[in-house]
This record gives structure tokens, sequence and C-alpha cells, in this order.
């Protein structure tokens, strides 16, 4: 398993790199004015400290011998199978209900899926989500979304 983390983190860092210089030769501009690579330069500077941080983390870890046969997604493959449909019908829901609604409920979802706990803790999670990422990407970023069926 170190060798495979190993040699993942290694090509996601050479990814990141290539993104960087990339995103350099669009342009990043300032944080007041940003260019064409902004984002995509801060994105993959996070991107290649994480790949780092794997590949340093395989040294300090020890092996483990196992005696059961990997799956490719382990036993989580079912929440990985609902994930990636809650994804599609939320994409498919987005431009009908409209951003607030279809967030609120894929987010619901995926916090019942993945996290399993109280109901309250769920719908009050999905809730701040929802204005949390709302408010960051309409009223910071200036980013429109479709208004949908209520027109919100």
């Amino acid at each position: 398993m170190k060798t495979h983390d190993r040699a993942s983190s290694l090509f996601w860092l050479l990814l990141a790199v290539y993104v960087c210089v990339q995103s350099v030769r669009l342009g990043i501009g300032t944080p007041r004015n940003p260019g064409m690579g902004f984002m995509t330069f801060g994105s993959s500077v996070l991107w290649g400290i994480f790949a780092l941080i794997l590949f340093f983390k395989t040294f300090l870890k020890r092996e483990e011998p196992s005696d059961t046969i990997a799956t490719p997604f382990g036993s989580m493959w079912k929440k990985v199978v609902f994930v990636v449909v809650a994804l599609v019908v939320y994409t498919t829901l987005l431009t009908f209900a409209g951003y607030l609604i279809s967030t609120f409920l894929f987010m619901t979802f995926l916090f019942w899926i993945v996290k399993g706990t109280r109901w309250w803790w769920v719908l009050g999670a999905s809730f701040l989500a929802t204005v949390a990422t709302y408010y960051f990407f309409s009223k910071c970023l200036n980013c429109q979304f479709p208004e949908g069926l209520f027109g919100f």
C-alpha cells in the first residue's frame, strides 16, 4: 500500500506543478484583480501540498499485513455508488429546483448517507452548508445561480 501511495502522490504532485506552471502562464494577477490563472494556481498549490503530505506520510506509517482481498472501494462501495447517483440527480435538479433547494436536499442526503447520525444534526449541517456556500459564492464572488421553480 505504501508503494501505491508514494506513486500516486508523486503523480499528483507532478500534475499540480504542471497546473501551477500553466496558471502562471495564463496570468495570476493579484487578489484584488485576479487573472485567468488565479483560481487554478491556488488550487494547484493546495493540491501539491496535499500530495507532499501524503508522500511524506508514507514514510511514517507502518505497513500492516492484510489478510483480506482489497476491493476498489473497500467496504463502502455502496455509499460510493449512492453518492455518484446523488450527484447526477443534483445536477439534474439544480436547473429545475434552483440552488438553495437542490443543494439543501443534496447535502441532507450526503450527511445522512455518510454520517448517518441524528436527523436534527443532518438537517442543521445541511442548512448551514447551503447558506454558507450560497453566501460565499453569491455575495462574495458574485456568482449567479439558477433561480429554479420558486424564484430563489
